[in-house]
């Protein structure tokens, strides 16, 4: 790669950053820092990384949140560099006015009864120009990707339309509002709500001094 293209693609990085920062800002969030109780993980929650890390990084997302799939390959990013240290985990939030973003929390759900919510989860994210923003839900979109990654179909269709998947998705909703959030992605570092990092540098820095603190 030449430097100019390099520096081409760095510059597109963060721009996208940047846009999802200032989307990420129209909730309303609490300063950084600020305690409030988040619920503790549990054996339910969808987790990345240390099975037990020093330092636990919790995301409220919608899956049809443009901010958040923005922010997706940054959260990628941070498993990546801090999975052998860090618990990563995600819940769902899916907001009001995004037709497709709570069937697809409903699809995902599903998945995770197969044993594939990432597999979902990343396939959700990487395509969702081809679903998100509609005027009118596209359950169909949801089935095709089932069928991508190798679910069983007729179990998929049933956990997708079960009250049990849908309690799990309302249960981390009712979460969000008890935490008074009304925007994603919404993170958590160590309990603490955060201001959405504007950038790998920023997000690295925070996750390293946790690690560095819990150290001690």
């Amino acid at each position: 790669m030449t430097t100019k293209s390099m520096l081409w693609t760095g510059g597109i990085v963060i721009v996208v950053l940047g846009f999802a920062f200032a989307l990420s800002l129209l909730g309303t969030k609490p300063a950084a820092g600020v305690a409030i109780p988040l619920p503790p993980v549990t054996a339910d929650d969808h987790v990345k990384g240390a099975e037990n890390g020093r330092v636990t990084v919790v995301e409220y997302l919608d899956l049809e949140c443009a901010a958040c799939a923005a922010y997706y390959p940054l959260v990628k990013q941070m498993e990546e560099e801090f999975g052998d240290r860090v618990t990563f985990v995600v819940r769902y939030f899916p907001l009001q006015g995004h037709i497709n973003g709570y069937p697809a929390a409903l699809a995902a759900e599903a998945a995770s009864r197969q044993g594939k919510f990432w597999e979902m989860h990343d396939l959700l994210f990487e395509n969702q120009k081809e679903w998100g923003g509609k005027q009118s839900a596209t359950p169909e979109v949801f089935e095709t990707y089932a069928q991508k990654i190798g679910l069983n179909m007729e179990q998929f269709k049933t956990d997708f339309a079960s009250e049990s998947v849908k309690e799990r998705v309302e249960r981390n909703k009712t979460e969000a509002r008890d935490l008074k959030l009304n925007g994603t992605p919404s993170f958590f570092l160590q309990g603490l709500q955060i201001a959405s990092p504007p950038s790998p540098e920023a997000f690295r820095a925070l996750i390293q001094a946790e690690l560095d603190r819990t150290a001690s």
